[in-house]
């Protein structure tokens, strides 16, 4: 019996020893998965506003987040010398996927850019307004001219689903929110 105790306590320190290397490892794959999240991360509408600047010097139309076949991407529109241009950066690294030239311009009497045009709201001061309405994440963003008036069309995504709202570019006035959750029940305001 006198040697059952040291064989028990020894072996009772192995797998004690054990377990505290494997609880080790756990946290390090957590602390990796933590990392691997955080490098998933999308450069922002701003950061991608950017680059594609820098591929076409021009005016931008639309910023608009998506993803296909894996790969998640802005496509932003730009209008130059009467040219349409879609140019797609990708969404974490903020390099260039590809550059689209669509010939003549025949959106350029509906859209328009801030920076031609005094006295309007900025992308960023809609995109507040927009996110004080709706809890979420922008992922298209347009400036248009509707009916006379210049309005900012946004397309958020929430956690319960899809939310499109336009707002005058003007005023800041809410003109039209549509929530459509994973239920497919919609509102007006």
């Amino acid at each position: 019996m006198k040697r059952l105790v040291p064989i028990t306590l020894a072996a009772a320190l192995i797998l004690g020893g054990s377990l505290a290397v494997k609880q080790g490892f756990a946290q390090k794959d957590d602390q990796q998965k933590v990392e691997v999240k955080q490098t998933n991360e999308v450069i922002g509408m701003e950061k991608a506003k950017a680059a594609a600047l820098k591929q076409v010097n021009g005016t931008v139309e639309g910023i608009e987040l998506e993803s296909k076949n894996g790969r998640t991407y802005y496509e932003v529109d730009i209008d130059k010398d009467k040219k349409d241009y879609d140019i797609y950066v990708d969404a974490h690294t903020a390099d260039i996927l590809k550059v689209e030239e669509n010939g003549f311009d025949d959106d350029r009497d509906d859209q328009v850019s801030t920076t031609t045009l005094e006295g309007l709201l900025s992308e960023q001061e809609a995109m507040a307004i927009a996110t004080k309405q709706v809890a979420g994440e922008i992922v298209k963003i347009e400036l248009d001219k509707d009916d006379g008036r210049y309005e900012y069309e946004m397309e958020l995504k929430t956690d319960k689903g899809e939310a499109d709202i336009t707002i005058d570019a003007e005023t800041g006035k809410v003109l039209e929110l549509e929530l459509d959750d994973d239920n497919d029940d919609r509102y007006d305001d």
